[in-house]
């Protein structure tokens, strides 16, 4: 029996389980920045050089459009106001959506692959909500000294994204009894956490994924549906309706005092465009865009750092080549699932309904409040986009097994 190198033994550790560290990463973010960038960059390093052996398990389409998106990026660098700046977010880019090919990867390695990633994303979700519930005394009750400020103490981000693997993972339960009660049950804890944060986009985006689970994992018809999730915003927004208030801090104009000015960044990015349309102001560099980013609501002059608009982020920063590349990538992956979503078993086509759940949930919070390099947005979402890959082989692959047979 050949003694097997330390670079072999690494490698065989990643297939086996370190691919499914970004599943910790949830957690890892109520520990803190430090402890999340820790982990990814880990994850990429050690798994990157491990992709080479598998590379053939890829598909060539989303791999070639995924490098041209960073290409893209990176040519939007040079020429930007702060290059090293830009540099160092394309890096952390890169670390973090390195998720996409390595789930590939991994799940095309094993049918039973998926399930682990499944369930190890509820378990590690049922972990991080048990803590934000653990940490809320701590703010609520200000024993760190700080007065409670919801908006922004409290963190709601990750919540829709998770919400579908723990609500797969109580529906898998057989015929228990308990099973409904407790799926109601923690997608009631799932809400008022979101409620308290003040979060609306992540109301939202808990709304869209709940839609997508209960149509195409739980079946349920489209008045049903639609009924859910009038009734979730209906009470979301009666629970807690000062959020929902806030046309009135500028009565001459509601809209953009409701959208706490959102609606006046989304204008002015219009309006002055990107000098490179083709290429951007660089990856990290919209910050400096200040003519853009900032404006005045309610009498009080306000400065953010992004667009709120994980499209017009991503738009804004690498231009139209790098907003287009993005949204064919991910599109690819969608139309990819559509096409053989017949073909699939049923179980198979529950657990694509999970994961098409969290990315709407991500994509709907993402049109209000994420920029396309967040955690949840260039990790997450490509978690998901990485898994749907793994599950639909590419049309060649599928083109040759039936000639096979």
């Amino acid at each position: 029996m050949p003694i097997k190198t330390w670079p072999d033994r690494l490698h065989a550790a990643f297939w086996q389980w370190g691919w499914l560290l970004p599943t910790v990463l949830p957690l890892a973010q109520i520990g803190g920045r430090a402890l999340y960038t820790v982990l990814v960059g880990l994850y990429a390093l050690w798994g990157l050089p491990c992709l080479w052996q598998r590379r053939q398990r890829l598909d060539q389409v989303t791999t070639g459009l995924y490098l041209a998106l960073l290409g893209a990026m990176l040519i939007g660098i040079p020429g930007s106001i702060d290059p090293t700046g830009g540099l160092r977010v394309w890096g952390q880019f890169v670390m973090q959506t390195s998720t996409l090919l390595l789930m590939q990867a991994a799940l095309r390695d094993s049918p039973a692959n998926l399930d682990r990633l499944l369930n190890a994303l509820a378990l590690l979700g049922a972990i991080s909500l048990a803590g934000l519930y653990l940490l809320l005394p701590y703010d609520w009750l200000e024993i760190s000294g700080q007065p409670f400020d919801p908006s922004l103490q409290l963190r709601e981000d990750n919540l829709p994204f998770l919400l579908p693997f723990l609500l797969y993972w109580l529906w898998r339960q057989g015929q228990c009894r308990w099973r409904l009660a407790a799926m109601i049950g923690l997608t009631v804890a799932v809400a008022a956490y979101v409620v308290l944060s003040e979060g609306r986009a992540a109301l939202l985006g808990l709304v869209a994924g709940l839609m997508v689970f209960c149509g195409l994992v739980l079946g349920w018809r489209l008045r049903w549906i639609l009924l859910l999730a009038t009734l979730a915003l209906v009470i979301g927004i009666a629970v807690h309706i000062g959020p929902f208030q806030k046309a009135e801090l500028d009565t001459d104009h509601p809209l953009d005092a409701f959208t706490t000015g959102r609606s006046i960044l989304w204008r002015q990015a219009l309006t002055h465009p990107p000098a490179r349309q083709w290429r951007g102001v660089g990856i990290g560099n919209e910050a400096y865009a200040a003519d853009v980013l900032s404006f005045t609501i309610g009498g009080k002059p306000v400065q953010v750092k992004h667009l709120h608009n994980f499209l017009l982020d991503a738009w804004y920063e690498t231009g139209i080549l790098g907003i287009s590349l993005l949204m064919t990538l991910i599109g690819i992956v969608l139309i990819r699932l559509a096409q053989a979503w017949r073909r699939l078993s049923t179980g198979d086509r529950q657990r694509a309904g999970v994961l098409l759940a969290a990315v709407l949930a991500l994509m709907t919070a993402g049109l209000l409040s994420f920029s396309y390099t967040s955690r949840q947005l260039a990790c997450y979402l490509f978690i998901c986009l990485g898994g749907l890959s793994g599950m639909t082989p590419p049309p060649a692959t599928a083109d040759t097994d039936r000639d096979r047979h």
